[in-house]
């Protein structure tokens, strides 16, 4: 396990609150970590506690006099080098020289694992994430569940968790059912790649419906044919589905997306889980014949988990699409009789080994099994995801309960509004016209800042900035917060954008390839500026930006840390000189400064998905 720097630091400091404490005689009723914040100016401090406002109603004394007792109490030890009381507030202060050291020592030592933990280990985690119906291109609003969904993974694994990740493909839905009915009636179809074609007939398609009703009859006869598996409507559907999916994994792939296992709808309802898992929730009392407007359905009764009821199987014996997704997040925690088949679907570009599931298939139980699952889906999936997971209870699976998370985003907006497939609004905003866009103006970047190179590492370079703008775009706001999709703002090379970071590591290994040597020895309290130990600091919290980014489904917490630091390391270098340092001395502990942030830049950006180049 990686060292984590600021960890021994907060380690030291609960170590020393907790002694001066015991000292006193005072005890408290709250983890002392729980009490730990940083203060908002680094004049007051680099941790403080609160935990005066906790004793104050212990010991009925202002706050205020309580950080006094307790701050003259206080005995520095370890990276804590001394201790000023503000307030109500006791504040502890690095030992900057002997922080720096610690950390340049376990960058140095640890190097491609700095900042991985094994907090995880021993735990699988499924994440399901792009998920998106096989009839059309991803759109950039499609690109955002799918890169949160992928640095989710990363970051995971980074935390010693067994991840696995999954693609779930609805070829049984209406819009499979249109999309059949478009193929089979319009004979001149567009030229362009095959999940974009498809899109634009389903577009043309939806709109013709609406001016021929006829044609709503036979989309209602083909989708009866899918849901009950016969004719030649679902083999069809299936091949049509396949062909879209592959186009849509060309894009995965170029955005440095992959996936462990493919799940088909149609095989999971055809498997025999749908039907177990309906029988399991029939044993409960939970599962009762609907009245009045719902008589004939099967609906669920929620109301003793704070939840309105909802309809799992309708009238005419069709189960909904949430009755399917509750199957599946049963067999996602192994707590299905019926096994799903699998056979190898492809190998990507990136080595992995996709699978896929397969009526012709084999049982293979390494999938699913998971201890904690990750549901990538829409924040205006929240009612249905609660239904799934408190499903759960329902059976009794309490711990699975509380291991399902429903990662919930704001979708991608265009200035005109929502993206709909129907109407084709994503017609120009597809992952793919992003991609295209952003590499053809980080070509333009390219071409102005490394004019002679060669036609090789332009074309190169011009491909790993612009799939890393649109990654870093997509990553870089909260989930929760929506994104109005602009060119100017997605493809920004600004201070907080994918090619700023990049931009910061090339320049750290500019730097250091002019040096030719580094001289890794002790710092010995050489870093006097500020912007000197705000890079120092921002190294030793790394470990921390992942844990907190990762164990709080956060991923967007890594981007802005990662932002953090490339503008940290361009301020040290506007003031700071390297090679030219002063004395010898500082020149090398410098140097061991900026390697540890190219060190630290390129893991991040590895993290988030995105290439770190030596040159830009």
């Amino acid at each position: 396990m990686s060292t984590n720097p600021w960890g021994q630091f907060k380690d030291d400091v609960i170590r020393a609150l907790d002694g001066a404490l015991s000292r006193l005689g005072w005890a408290v009723s709250v983890p002392l970590d729980a009490t730990l914040e940083e203060p908002p100016d680094p004049k007051l401090g680099d941790i403080a506690t609160r935990i005066c406002f906790d004793l104050a109603k212990l010991h009925r004394k202002s706050p205020a006099v309580l950080a006094a007792e307790l701050g003259k109490e206080v005995r520095p030890e370890g990276l804590v080098e001394r201790v000023e009381v503000a307030g109500n507030y006791v504040n502890f202060f690095v030992d900057i020289s002997r922080l720096a050291e610690l950390t340049l020592q376990t960058i140095e030592k640890d190097d491609r694992s700095y900042g991985c933990s094994d907090v995880g280990q021993g735990k699988k985690v499924l994440i399901e994430h792009t998920s998106v119906n096989p009839t059309k291109p991803l759109h950039i609003g499609h690109g955002r569940n799918a890169v949160i969904g992928d640095v989710m993974a990363r970051l995971l694994r980074a935390l010693g968790y067994q991840v696995e990740v999954h693609n779930y493909i609805d070829d049984m839905g209406r819009q499979v059912a249109e999309t059949l009915l478009a193929y089979r009636l319009i004979k001149e179809k567009p030229k362009a790649k095959f999940d974009h074609m498809l899109g634009l007939i389903y577009s043309d398609m939806h709109g013709r419906i609406e001016r021929e009703p006829e044609l709503e009859e036979e989309v209602r006869k083909i989708l009866a044919r899918l849901e009950q598996g016969t004719g030649v409507d679902p083999k069809q559907a299936r091949r049509l589905s396949e062909k879209c999916v592959r186009a849509n994994l060309e894009t995965t792939d170029r955005l440095g997306i992959s996936y462990d296992v493919l799940v088909w709808e149609s095989d999971l309802v055809r498997s025999g889980i749908l039907g177990e898992t309906l029988q399991k929730l029939k044993d409960t009392k939970y599962l009762v014949e609907g009245t009045g407007e719902y008589a004939g359905a099967l609906v669920l009764k929620l109301s003793d988990f704070g939840l309105e009821d909802k309809v799992l199987v309708r009238s005419d014996g069709t189960a909904v699409y949430t009755m399917r997704d509750i199957a599946y997040q049963l067999w996602k925690f192994g707590k299905t009789e019926v096994e799903l088949k699998f056979r190898l679907h492809s190998r990507r570009p990136d080595g992995t080994r996709t699978y896929t599931t397969s009526q012709r298939g084999r049982i293979n139980k390494r999938f699913g099994r998971a201890d904690m699952v990750i549901n990538v889906v829409g924040a205006e999936q929240k009612f249905p995801q609660e239904v799934v997971f408190n499903s759960l209870r329902v059976l009794g699976l309490e711990r699975e309960y509380e291991n399902s998370y429903h990662l919930a985003y704001e979708h991608v907006w265009l200035p005109s509004g929502r993206f709909s497939g129907r109407k084709g609004t994503w017609i120009g905003f597809t992952v793919d016209d992003v991609i295209e866009e952003a590499v053809a103006r980080s070509r333009a970047v390219v071409e102005e800042h490394a004019p002679g190179a060669s036609e090789s590492f332009k074309r190169r370079a011009a491909e790993f900035v612009g799939v890393g703008a649109v990654r870093y775009s997509l990553i870089s706001t909260s989930p929760e917060k929506r994104i109005t999709f602009k060119w100017e703002e997605a493809l920004s090379f600004e201070r907080n954008s994918g090619p700023a970071v990049q931009y910061s590591h090339a320049r750290a290994c500019s730097i250091l390839r002019k040096a030719k040597t580094v001289e890794f020895k002790p710092v010995d309290g050489a870093f006097k500026l500020p912007q000197e130990q705000r890079l120092v600091k921002l190294l030793a919290k790394f470990p921390q930006a992942i844990q907190e980014a990762g164990l709080r489904r956060q991923p967007h917490l890594l981007a802005l840390y990662a932002a953090e630091l490339a503008v940290a390391f361009n301020s040290f270098y506007e003031v700071a000189p390297v090679i030219e340092a002063e004395t010898p001395e500082l020149r090398d502990a410098r140097l061991r400064l900026v390697n540890g942030v190219r060190v630290v830049l390129r893991n991040a950006l590895e993290l988030m998905g995105i290439k770190a180049p030596e040159r830009m």
